[in-house]
């Protein structure tokens, strides 16, 4: 999923979350509640655009994972929302 208002990207904790921490990192959402954290995990990403992204995301108390404007502004990628699809700049390549 991917979250352009969202300053972060975020994936939620394993099912071995008894294993995690609780982080310094504070993630608050638009109504002042703050989500707990448990750090940040390096990953691989192909997201069908003809490069693999590397990304250092922050495990969060979410149900779901999403790219946040962090990563799109970092790789410059452009979201066409009525398509639904992220787009390289460079190869004008859209993600399927």
């Amino acid at each position: 999923m991917i979250d352009k208002v969202a300053d972060i990207s975020v994936i939620p904790p394993s099912k071995s979350k008894q294993h995690c921490q609780k982080s310094k990192i504070q993630i608050f959402v638009a109504n002042g509640t703050e989500i707990p954290t448990f750090g940040q995990l390096l990953l691989k990403l192909d997201l069908g655009l003809s490069i693999v992204f590397h990304w250092a995301f922050v495990i969060a108390e979410e149900s779901q994972p999403f790219l946040g404007a962090d990563f799109l502004r970092h790789f410059g990628l452009l979201v066409d929302i009525r398509q639904g699809y992220l787009i390289n700049p460079l190869t004008k390549f859209p993600s399927r």
